[in-house]
């Protein structure tokens, strides 16, 4: 593993670019109903180590993300393995063309149902989590994530906030459902980007010569060869990256949860059907109790192979999971099926086929086990 170099959750939203720094050490308090949703405008979350979740990046400082042609100029090419620039640099004419505005038609319509507001710091773990196991995988510069991530999320904004009506989405608010399920869609469409079109096992990322800058200053860039474990192959990098995104998600949870009366259950052999929907109720309840859905249930749908489902009302990601199923997306953002996955693994299970469905305004993530 390289020295990390970005460490944040690119969530673009207002005109200026400002940094939102967190304090090394500080506890995020999912659940906490005292949690006043702000607005991040076009900055870089700290992701310091904290709390269950080790970042490898560390944040951009004051004024990194100036967009300009110096910072998000393309790495040279650096030769090897499954093509360096495999997928090239975004254009903001790419993401504006016939072909991109002609997908923005055929999706479905972003629907205007009323759903809770997301705990800030449960949507934070979400997006955080995504980032930073991308960042692990090495299939990417994560310079140039970024730059991709805000352009295509520049291009699809317009369209998804005119479809929704003036005053309905809160830009830059991840408490706010529909945007949440904007910039997860924004975010989930520029990792499946990145990961299709023959990422490179080794190519040059821009990471940063200090550390810590003085208030004031720009952080200084230098390129880095960055070479990618040759066992996590291309077409691994989904499934490697939902698996460690629910690991991440779980780990967070229980570490906060562990001695309240909805901790997630823990059995010193492998749970019968019974007692592993009860864990699995109480992974769905913390999900609904930090605003990510009105309500959940967990049901069993065949016991040979045992196949449960686990159904939300209303969830944040209901608009984004239904287009990133529709244009094919190489990766999901089923939040609750990346980590109930991983929890029926550590239980003992062996997950054979998981599946999402949509009817109306509920999501229904299947499992089947074995």
């Amino acid at each position: 593993m390289r020295i990390a170099a970005v460490q944040g959750v690119l969530l673009l939203a207002a005109s200026s670019v400002s940094a939102y720094n967190v304090p090394h050490g500080e506890t995020h308090k999912i659940c906490s109903r005292d949690v006043k949703g702000q607005k991040e405008q076009e900055v870089v979350h700290s992701l310091e180590t904290r709390g269950g979740l080790v970042g490898r990046r560390r944040i951009f400082r004051h004024g990194v993300i100036a967009l300009g042609a110096s910072f998000f100029g393309a790495s040279p090419l650096l030769g090897g393995g499954q093509g360096a620039w495999a997928a090239a640099p975004i254009t903001l004419g790419e993401a504006q063309n016939v072909g991109a505005q002609a997908k923005r038609m055929l999706r479905p319509k972003p629907p205007k149902i009323l759903r809770p507001r997301i705990e800030r710091d449960f949507a934070v773990l979400l997006m955080r989590s995504s980032y930073n196991v991308l960042d692990e995988l090495d299939c990417v510069a994560m310079d140039q994530f970024q730059r991709d991530f805000f352009i295509i999320r520049q291009a699809e904004y317009e369209t998804y906030a005119n479809q929704l009506g003036p005053g309905l989405v809160s830009q830059g608010d991840l408490s706010d459902p529909y945007y949440f399920d904007f910039i997860s869609f924004a975010q989930y469409t520029t990792i499946s980007r990145e990961m299709t079109q023959n990422a490179p096992l080794v190519f040059s990322e821009k990471q940063p010569i200090e550390v810590e800058v003085p208030e004031g200053e720009s952080q200084k860039f230098t390129d880095t060869v960055v070479r990618r474990d040759p066992r996590i192959t291309n077409s691994l990098l989904p499934v490697e990256h939902s698996k460690r995104v629910g690991s991440l998600v779980l780990d967070r949870l229980n570490e906060i949860f562990d001695d309240t009366p909805i901790a997630i259950p823990k059995y010193t052999s492998r749970p019968d059907a019974v007692q592993l929907v009860a864990a699995m109720q109480q992974l769905v309840k913390i999900f609904v109790l930090n605003g990510y859905a009105f309500d959940g249930i967990v049901s069993v749908e065949k016991t040979n192979p045992l196949q449960l489902s686990l159904s939300l009302t209303s969830p944040a990601t209901l608009w984004s999971g239904q287009a990133l199923l529709k244009e094919r997306s190489a990766v999901s953002n089923s939040f609750l099926l990346k980590t109930a996955s991983v929890l029926a693994e550590r239980y003992g299970f062996f997950v054979s086929d998981t599946n999402v469905k949509y009817d109306g305004t509920r999501e229904i993530n299947y499992l089947t086990l074995r």
